[in-house]
């Protein structure tokens, strides 16, 4: 993987909302921009999706853990009451939210699997971190390199 743009910055609307982060890219073989895509990986074993239910995490989310750039550990949670194949999201040991179900249920069927993850993007509104995206493995080693 590829940090093609290095860190970027993206404003919407009126210009409340806004992304700081890296776009993440395939090799340069393949380089397409990573977009996110909740029905299905990237590649085997990768994913680059939002981290769902981190509204409801929002003191969390605001901790230097889940800056663009932090690394984060994603658990399966097979004793969820609510999905068995839950995979949580936690950076320091806390937490944040979860990668979207029909990820977690390609990815992690049942539980089975821990992986890793680096926060590529992160939303702010009025300097308050709301939301994040994640690049994430299950399977295999992420190498994430910036172009020079």
């Amino acid at each position: 993987m590829f940090l093609g743009d290095g860190r970027c910055t993206v404003e919407v609307a009126d210009g409340t909302i806004v992304g700081f982060g890296f776009k993440p890219f395939l090799d340069d073989a393949r380089t397409i921009e990573l977009i996110e895509d909740e029905h299905s990986p990237v590649l085997p074993g990768v994913f680059y999706t939002r981290v769902a239910g981190a509204s409801f995490h929002d003191d969390a989310l605001r901790l230097a853990h889940f800056a663009a750039g932090q690394h984060v550990e994603i658990r399966p949670e097979p004793a969820n009451p609510v999905d068995r194949n839950a995979l949580a999201v936690f950076g320091g040991g806390v937490r944040v939210g979860y990668i979207p179900a029909p990820i977690a249920k390609l990815l992690a069927p049942s539980g089975t699997r821990a992986g890793r993850g680096t926060v590529m993007m992160e939303w702010s509104t009025n300097g308050v971190r709301h939301d994040i995206w994640i690049l994430g493995s299950m399977r295999v080693a992420l190498d994430l390199a910036a172009e020079e």
